[in-house]
């Protein structure tokens, strides 16, 4: 079940994994990505509302597809000095969102991918969403590579020092 835990972990994962080649993600554009994956979960606070006797699902639920979370990622990324930078960083993050969600099985139908331009909903229907097989996956490769990670990062600090 992608929740937010399996969100955190994968967005974390391929940052630490594309450092090994690319020095842009560092830890502060990893906090980007990993700020990015959560972007579509804002519409989680429908929830909130609901609580205090409000239904305002309907109003939130824009969040939670590709096109109203991009409008999320700009807003948020004018509040950065490298605002073209922040985009990348958190749209990447909303990317490795959207990817997870679309393995889902959806009770609901899927996900609007190309809403406003196409209506059909889009499933891959590879793990139900009550399945935690996901999230422990994910945790356990997170934690294979950050083991590899620290190995790496420990020869590169030997090799720079000799």
């Amino acid at each position: 079940m992608p929740d937010w835990v399996t969100h955190i972990a994968v967005a974390w994962t391929l940052c630490r994994i594309l450092r090994f080649k690319f020095d842009e993600f560092n830890n502060a554009n990893t906090m980007l990505v990993i700020a990015g994956a959560l972007i579509p979960d804002i519409a989680k606070i429908a929830l909130v509302f609901k609580f205090i006797g409000i239904d305002a699902s309907d109003y939130f639920a824009i969040l939670h597809i590709p096109s109203g979370s991009i409008i999320v990622t700009g807003i948020i990324s004018l509040f950065f000095p490298e605002k073209k930078k922040a985009f990348l960083f958190l749209g990447f993050g909303v990317l490795t969102h959207y990817c997870l969600d679309l393995i889902l099985e959806h009770v609901s139908g899927g996900i609007y991918l190309f809403y406003p331009f196409n209506w059909f909903q889009w499933q891959l229907e590879v793990t139900n969403s009550s399945d935690y097989l996901i999230t422990l996956l994910a945790l356990c490769i997170a934690g294979l590579v950050y083991l590899i990670g620290k190995e790496v990062d420990r020869n590169r600090a030997l090799n720079n020092t000799q």
